[in-house]
């Protein structure tokens, strides 16, 4: 079999491959997942513990982390890889975060970030759950209005308090959502409606 043989087979055999079955893990590529999306156990030692990606596009990422080797998944986690504006699910909660290694926090440390989409804005009222990155809680009614605002516009913009406004860039944000949404479905977290890319039907 010669060389251009080895690669065409190489080639089919990974196309071959589920596309969950290549999803990265964040052990094995560092820079794959921005950090503050990171479970805070994630590093502590041997386990089967992963963070796979499940949808990349543009400057935004979907994961979800697996503490038994891909048999259940615990949470699910999309955002911006620039992480000011980041979503989070799980059994317990559901929340819009943001982060920046820059910062430094005060314990319990309270502000308002507001989100701009196009004619949508709203208040979050936020709190420094590390000493980098910004939680609040959100209904899945409000969440799933904020992600079809952002299906629909190319930029969000997100201002701190009186002090700090930032934009973020939208493009490639729709499957990556739309991936997110799924995941929270599917694991019984949240229904966050339909998302703009989404088919109901594979036919």
């Amino acid at each position: 079999m010669n060389r251009k043989q080895n690669f065409l087979l190489a080639c089919m055999v990974i196309a071959s491959v589920p596309a969950m079955a290549r999803a990265q893990s964040y052990d094995a590529s560092p820079q794959a997942v921005p950090v503050a999306m990171q479970p805070e156990d994630e590093n502590r030692g041997p386990s089967p513990s992963q963070m796979l990606v499940d949808e990349r596009a543009g400057g935004w990422v979907a994961i979800h982390h697996t503490p038994d080797a891909g048999v259940h998944t615990d949470l699910c986690i999309a955002g911006s890889e620039s992480e000011i504006l980041m979503f989070r699910a799980d059994a317990d909660s559901l929340q819009v975060r943001s982060a920046d290694d820059h910062w430094t926090l005060g314990t319990g440390q309270k502000g308002d970030m507001t989100v701009t989409v196009g004619a949508y804005s709203t208040v979050f009222h936020m709190q420094a759950n590390d000493a980098t990155t910004l939680v609040a809680d959100i209904t899945p009614a409000n969440l799933t209005t904020l992600l079809n605002a952002m299906a629909h516009t190319h930029m969000a913009v997100v201002k701190f308090g009186d002090h700090t406004t930032l934009s973020v860039n939208l493009a490639g944000s729709v499957p990556v959502l739309d991936r997110f949404r799924g995941c929270a479905e599917t694991q019984h977290f949240a229904d966050l409606g339909q998302g703009a890319g989404q088919k109901a039907s594979p036919f």
